[in-house]
């Protein structure tokens, strides 16, 4: 039995040590007045088909563009958004890696998309599917100031109608499958509910696209089989920082499907394969068909050699489940 495997979106840019960063230098010409804006994307389309040949030769069945044209997973977004200004630099969760603050300073208002020209190039490079990954309403709502409505609920449901028209314009472009990435709400279970109204005005106007909430970066424990409620067709679950998700993993639904975290995407130590398999073979009795194995989070953490390590042991787990 063979089971499909996915990233969570992350894919680290610097390439192996003693390799020319073609993007990083043209960022630096570009400061310099030495590069033109179109110098630019095409050393960001060049990491894009990079990071997509490297997945897509571990045996990744989902790829992303590893987000290649990001700093961080909320600034694209704000930045094309009436109503955000954009503040100084934070750290995001309990990593060492930061983001910019958005400001809410007004209404916010649909500007046009954000990132469907980005998916729509990794989706012209690529073989395989490419997964688009948008924030989720409340992780969005808790990593940005709120000057403007100064009500959390009705901020949170601001941003769920501009990101609707995101995943609306996301599926037009071929998208089958759309992540919303929720980590906060690991550590906000109060906006649970909420979360669920959010993504009811997000999913609203979709067709066939598999969507997909995203919580890494710890354990959905205080969140419960509630979780499940929320309407969306999958879950991801860190079973590395939240080894506790393996209790509700015992009542997941049958007709969801888990996408699996069990590589430790922030740590170079490269997983024993037997240990995984065992694991892998576990999960499947618990889900069946319903299992999809990835990382634990986005691959942003380690160097390149590191990530496609794990992506390549992770191919091989995904070939041996039951064997």
């Amino acid at each position: 039995m063979t089971i499909e495997t996915t990233v969570v979106g992350s894919y680290p840019k610097p390439p192996a040590e003693g390799t020319t960063f073609r993007l990083r230098k043209t960022l630096h010409a570009l400061e310099r007045g030495d590069a033109t804006p179109d110098d630019l994307e095409d050393a960001r389309n060049e990491l894009v088909r990079e990071v997509i040949a490297e997945q897509e030769a571990a045996g990744v069945d989902i790829v992303s563009d590893g987000q290649a044209r990001w700093d961080d997973l909320v600034t694209p977004f704000a930045r094309n958004m009436a109503g955000f200004e954009i503040g100084g630099l934070l750290r995001w969760f309990d990593n060492n890696v930061y983001y910019r603050r958005p400001i809410c300073t007004g209404a916010l208002e649909w500007r046009g998309p954000s990132s469907v020209e980005a998916f729509s190039y990794a989706h012209s490079v690529a073989s395989r599917p490419v997964k688009a990954i948008i924030p989720g309403p409340v992780t969005f709502a808790h990593l940005s100031v709120d000057e403007h409505y100064k009500d959390h609920e009705k901020f949170v449901l601001a941003l769920a109608s501009v990101l609707a028209q995101e995943a609306f314009e996301l599926e037009a472009a071929g998208a089958t499958i759309i992540q919303f990435d929720e980590p906060a709400l690991l550590g906000a279970p109060e906006d649970l509910d909420l979360a669920r109204r959010a993504l009811e005005v997000v999913v609203a106007d979709l067709g066939s696209a598999e969507t997909v909430v995203a919580t890494y970066f710890g354990d959905a424990k205080r969140l419960g089989t509630e979780l499940f409620r929320l309407p969306v067709n999958g879950f991801h679950l860190d079973l590395v920082a939240g080894p506790e998700n393996l209790e509700l993993i015992r009542e997941f639904p049958s007709d969801r499907r888990l996408q699996a975290g069990i590589l430790d995407a922030r740590n170079t130590r490269l997983e024993d394969e037997g240990v995984l398999a065992g694991q892998t073979d576990r999960l499947t009795e618990a889900v069946g068909d319903n299992l999809r194995l990835a990382p634990s989070c986005g691959l942003e953490f380690l160097p390149r050699e590191k990530a496609r390590a794990k992506l390549e042991l992770l191919g091989r787990i995904s070939g041996r489940v039951g064997a």
